[in-house]
């Protein structure tokens, strides 16, 4: 292990995220509700909200892998910030729940 600091951050951070990934499937699963009414698949904005949900595993596989190989050669504070991406999603989802619950 080269830095221990660095190294715990990215194996919580990167278990803390898969575990959303379960949260995130049921979410995906309805975001083709996206696509009810008519003509909405036609229109701009579903469809780039339903695109954009369903990179969320796409960016956690490749922050997984990328913050990964950055530990290895040595870049620590590129490490955990590429590891940090997929908390874009998540910060994005948890504003979206708390907006909906207020109102």
């Amino acid at each position: 292990m080269r830095n221990k600091k660095v190294f715990f951050t990215l194996l919580i951070s990167q278990i803390l995220f898969g575990l959303f990934t379960i949260v995130w499937f049921f979410v995906a699963l309805m975001s083709v509700m996206i696509f009810d009414s008519p003509g909405s698949a036609n229109l701009f904005w579903p469809v780039v909200l339903f695109i954009i949900n369903w990179l969320y595993p796409v960016a956690l596989i490749l922050s997984i892998i990328v913050s990964w190989i950055l530990y290895r050669f040595g870049k620590m504070k590129t490490a955990v910030t590429v590891a940090m991406v997929p908390l874009i999603w998540v910060l994005a989802f948890a504003v979206l729940f708390i907006i909906a619950s207020l109102s």
